[in-house]
């Protein structure tokens, strides 16, 4: 088995290093700028490093932001996905109150995770509508394609709550009802952010909307059919 040598280690730990500093550079621009202010140059530039230096590191700013997207949804998703999962699994035999209170425990995990990086989100928000039209000739948008792909996953998320409670669904319903509570959530985060509305009222307004949309989404309660 081969050990790599001091010099080699050190070597690996600059380049990784190099590695996150270039994701982070990256994270900070496309914050400040949007998808259409990201360049490779920019990149490296707020890394401290050489353009031709990127390479090194990432074979494109393609490649770059696939990496950073995928690390963010999955920070974003990881804290809340098995709470979700749990509440719809649950939801028939939860009270109302007992709904009430999952789902402001659940909705203010999106909240917390939105407001670590409100610039972030802003830019994502808005960067949607230029990304969505095109998406389909080109699946991978990077940065500028994260709220599509994160809401893909919300979709998976409520699918995987009611597989565990033996539902019969529609996929369609399913994207229908996560599209509708997505539009809800981001018009809400923005508006609590512009301080229109304190966080508190947006979270209750929410949780009673989401009661509605999950009656509709769960009126069948036969067994679990194939989608």
């Amino acid at each position: 088995m081969a050990v790599s040598s001091p010099a080699e280690s050190k070597r690996e730990l600059a380049k990784a290093k190099t590695r996150r500093t270039l994701l982070k550079s990256a994270l900070l621009l496309y914050s400040q700028e949007g998808a259409q202010g990201m360049s490779m140059n920019k990149v490296a530039k707020g890394a401290g490093i050489a353009q031709p230096s990127f390479y090194n590191h990432f074979a494109s700013l393609d490649e770059l932001q696939s990496e950073l997207s995928q690390q963010l949804k999955e920070n974003y998703l990881s804290p809340m996905r098995m709470a979700w999962v749990n509440m719809l699994k649950d939801y028939d035999a939860l009270t109302k109150e007992e709904f009430n209170q999952r789902c402001q425990e659940c909705l203010s995990m999106i909240f917390d995770s939105a407001f670590q990086n409100i610039e972030l989100f802003q830019r994502l928000i808005e960067d949607r509508p230029r990304f969505s039209q095109s998406s389909l000739d080109k699946p991978s948008q990077g940065l500028g394609n994260l709220i599509t792909d994160i809401q893909g996953e919300w979709a998976e998320i409520f699918i995987q709550g009611m597989v565990l409670s033996e539902r019969s669904f529609d996929r369609s319903n399913v994207n229908l009802c996560v599209d509708m509570s997505a539009a809800q959530v981001h018009e809400l985060i923005l508006g609590c952010h512009q301080q229109r509305y304190s966080r508190a009222q947006a979270i209750k307004i929410l949780c009673l909307s989401f009661d509605g949309l999950f009656r509709n989404l769960f009126v069948d309660k036969s067994r679990m059919k194939a989608p």
